[in-house]
């Protein structure tokens, strides 16, 4: 096997052009454009916030929508003293971002005098002086006068230094920060504390602070300027002031269509960065090699394959999360290979570095997505695991844009291609992990996965080797990176989300965005043949064919997702109206429907009051009331009751107002209900912070104890997911004990206007005393039940406990299914096994039970 050489980057001594200036600079001000689009983003849902708001609040969030726009345009003015080397151009470009970034004061100072419930007058009255040091600043931007030719030099940019007309505002920022803001958040702590979310309390300081951190390189010192990071606390802020209504992930992203638009916006971008990228900054030089062809061929069809089905599979059903998860994948994958395509052509080695160290910051959220992706498909939750994953991809794409990702390259006769760094093996690794939990999620659950989904898993393991095997060239192995070849997995996968039930869109809306999209195609097509004999002059039939068709197909993928996405909304209200013609043509038929109309809404009313009927009482109960107008009360001799009850719910409640606590309590009582659902048990009541259920009611069942105990372990993970949560935010949480007794009970209806379904009986009260006789966090049974899901369950004889009126009790601890019986390692869900022999015992079997031991 020939040998090649590992050959480093190094950066040239002397002057160079303001081109590869801005190539070798790039890292540098990335993190600035992040922060600029952070800012925008969320200044977005401020202003939204602000229409929506009570004139109280209105002041507040025009500060909060102005204060983001400032902030992010800070990193926009970093970014341009990183980019740009000619010092004229670049002080022009700061004398105009100015205006963007003056308000960040004033406003960021109303901001702070608004959390502390207006009661530090001075914050106010120095937002006032903030906004004259800003009006200075505008007057000495527009004289001409902001910013001085004379800058400090640093590898990380050039830094101008500002006038007297600017340095007031710089100065009164941070001064006032220390001064001001900073001695009134500590003495009106608690009531920020109380009425505001901490990580707003801390977002606005970071900022402060790493605006702070901007000044030493202004006064010529060498550090890097902390605002390229504001995007960080900016995300603080928001979520502090919007957590209620704004970082709900999954309706924004998904109910609200915010992934699918997120994905055309950066679909957009990238595909106009490559379109022109190509034709402004390739020149025939860049064809010199033959390596474009045929090597070339591979990654391009791969790049255009994943983002055409991307824009398909993202745009035939935005709010779907499968939908989504896929498009991001796809997307994903396109921009790895989008680096292999520049590795092919002759051109300065600092740009293919660039670019791939942008396309991985990127990339290196593959495996993230790619297991969310997996996991969706077969319809489970995302593992806990998931958490290390995404840790390493944040790791692994801060470190893209560093020297760790790549140290070199080889000239191999296909292209260069990267010497792999730390940076590069963290994210082999990171997707080697994710391949190997897939693939034991997989063999585990591999009877229960439909057929498309095994094509999603397959497409996401044949796409991970693909991958993997890229690191071999890497590391100065002479085979051709298969990861070019990622078509192959990308189309398998389109085809299995498809497959899945992708596609929704019908009628006028698919044939209008399709009709556009061909129009915009046809004339791009005419372009092309009109524009190939003039790049025919400078190159050859297949250098033009190939550098056309750079130039084009991402325009053309463009017009598709424009076109796609902007024909939806017309193409529904084209619908609307059509079935508004409709109506208006039915008018002459409405006195003739009138009484088939009113009899559809007496059969609706009729439904409704039957469901309304049913959610208050059991089916049978309900049937019985209808025909007799009566229920007789029964008794029912094999009865389970489970009861919970939260420890410390009074404490934790004082602390809550009352909106908060109600929230709270509905959505656990929701969960509840939820899950007794699932198990065959019906609701009864709730009293305060206790909840009621039983099982084997009003028809008597055989497996009431079971259903009841595995119901109990539902609730008991429930609550502890729950708890773990709320720990990780410092939130306060409830703790529950659950107790459950079998007997005999009288059931029946009370009541005659509200009229509840209910059971009395001593087991009632046996059920009571098992919940407040047991533990936190625990699920505490009765003898009587224990003997009927011992075979089933892992249990813990707690000897006699004494009950309130009821003496000495036998008590046990149900801990978990059997391991036998369950599909899980912790014993919560149950397996095959178990839903057989289940199955059996509902349908009548005896089932005759050999000794077991707690291990079986």
């Amino acid at each position: 096997m020939e040998s090649y050489p590992l050959i480093y980057f190094i950066k040239p001594e002397g002057i160079i052009s303001d081109w590869e200036y801005f190539w070798y600079q790039i890292p540098y001000g990335a993190p600035g454009i992040l922060t600029f689009f952070v800012g925008v983003f969320l200044s977005y849902f401020a202003f939204q916030k602000f229409r929506k708001s009570d004139v109280d609040n209105k002041i507040f969030h025009l500060n909060l929508t102005i204060s983001f726009i400032s902030f992010g345009s800070v990193g926009l003015v970093l970014t341009t003293r990183a980019w740009i080397q000619d010092v004229n151009t670049l002080v022009f470009w700061n004398d105009l971002l100015y205006f963007l970034v003056a308000p960040l004061a004033p406003t960021a100072f109303y901001l702070a005098y608004h959390m502390t419930g207006k009661q530090s007058k001075l914050l106010l009255y120095y937002s006032y002086l903030c906004w004259l040091a800003s009006c200075v600043l505008y007057f000495g931007v527009l004289i001409g006068k902001g910013f001085e030719t004379t800058i400090f030099e640093f590898p990380f940019g050039k830094y101008p230094r500002g006038s007297s007309f600017v340095r007031p505002w710089g100065i009164l920022a941070p001064l006032g920060y220390f001064v001001l803001i900073l001695p009134s958040f500590i003495k009106h702590y608690q009531y920020i504390r109380k009425h505001y979310h901490l990580t707003l309390f801390h977002g606005v300081n970071l900022l402060f602070l790493l605006t702070t951190l901007n000044a030493p390189s202004i006064l010529g010192f060498k550090v890097y300027p902390g605002g390229f990071f504001l995007f960080i606390p900016m995300l603080l802020v928001a979520y502090g002031v919007f957590r209620s209504d704004f970082f709900d992930v999954n309706e924004l992203l998904f109910q609200k269509n915010g992934m699918f638009y997120f994905l055309f916006a950066l679909l957009s971008f990238v595909l106009i960065f490559i379109s022109f990228g190509v034709s402004f900054g390739l020149s025939p030089d860049a064809y010199e090699s033959a390596k474009w062809y045929p090597w070339g061929i591979p990654p391009v069809v791969s790049v255009f394959g994943a983002v055409f089905l991307s824009i398909i599979v993202a745009g035939a059903n935005p709010s779907a999360r499968i939908n989504q998860l896929c498009a991001f994948a796809l997307i994903l994958t396109g921009f790895y290979v989008i680096q292999s395509v520049p590795l092919k052509l002759n051109i300065s080695y600092v740009v293919q570095l660039r670019i791939s160290q942008m396309t991985f910051v990127a990339f290196a959220f593959a495996p993230s997505i790619m297991v969310r992706l997996v996991f969706e498909a077969i319809g489970q939750k995302s593992p806990f695991w998931i958490q290390g994953i995404d840790l390493l991809c944040v790791t692994a794409a801060i470190l893209a844009p560093s020297p760790y990702l790549f140290v070199g390259y080889f000239d191999y006769p296909w292209s260069r291609v990267h010497h792999g760094g730390p940076a590069e093996l963290l994210v082999g690794a990171n997707g080697a992990i994710a391949i190997l939990l897939v693939l034991f999620t997989f063999i585990r659950n591999k009877g229960y996965i439909n057929f498309a989904s095994k094509w999603i898993i397959g497409s996401f393991f044949l796409s991970a080797i693909l991958l993997l095997a890229a690191l071999f060239p890497s590391h100065g192995f002479p085979i051709y990176p298969l990861a070019d070849f990622q078509f192959i997995p990308a189309f398998l996968l389109g085809y299995a989300v498809l497959r899945h039930g992708a596609l929704s869109l019908e009628g006028r809306t698919i044939q209008l965005s399709q009709r556009l999209a061909n129009l915009g195609l046809i004339t791009m097509a005419i372009a092309a043949i009109l524009y190939f004999p003039l790049i025919r002059e400078q190159y050859g039939v297949g250098e033009s064919a190939f550098h056309l068709t750079m130039i084009v197909l991402p325009l053309v993928l463009f017009n598709y997702l424009v076109v796609y996405i902007m024909s939806r909304p017309l193409a529904e209200e084209l619908d609307i109206s059509y079935f508004l013609l409709d109506l208006e043509k039915q008018k002459a038929d409405e006195e003739r429907e009138k009484a088939l109309i009113a009899q559809d809404k007496a059969e609706e009313a009729r439904e409704e009051s039957e469901k309304l009927l049913l959610n208050i009482l059991p089916y049978k109960v309900a049937q019985e009331l209808k025909q007799k107008g009566s229920v007789t009360p029964s008794r029912i001799e094999n009865v389970t009751v489970l009861f919970t009850d939260f420890k410390g719910f009074t404490r934790v409640a004082e602390g809550m107002d009352e909106q908060s606590l109600i929230e709270e309590l509905d959505a656990c009582f929701t969960q509840f209900d939820e899950i007794i659902l699932r198990n065959n048990l019906e609701k009864l009541k709730t009293i305060g912070d206790s909840y009621m259920c039983a099982g084997g009611v009003p028809v008597e069942t055989r497996t009431s104890a079971i259903d009841a105990c595995l119901a109990a372990l539902e609730i008991q993970s429930f609550m502890n997911q729950l708890k773990e949560i709320k720990s990780t935010l410092g939130l306060p949480f409830w703790e529950l004990r659950l107790g459950i007794h079998t007997g005999p009970v009288v059931a029946g209806v009370v009541g005659r206007f509200k009229f509840a379904y209910d059971i009395w009986g001593d087991t009632v009260n046996t059920a009571s005393r098992m919940e407040s006789g047991g533990e936190t966090g625990k699920i505490n049974v009765s003898k009587e039940t224990y003997e009927l899901v011992k075979y089933f369950f892992v249990t813990e004889y707690r000897g006699k406990i004494h009950g309130k009126n009821k003496g000495d009790l036998d008590m046990y601890f149900v801990h978990r299914l059997r391991p036998r019986y369950s599909q899980d390692p912790d014993g919560k869900a149950p397996n095959q096994y178990f839903r057989e022999v289940y199955s059996r015992i509902t349908n009548g079997a005896n089932i005759r039970w050999k000794k077991e031991t707690e291990s079986s």
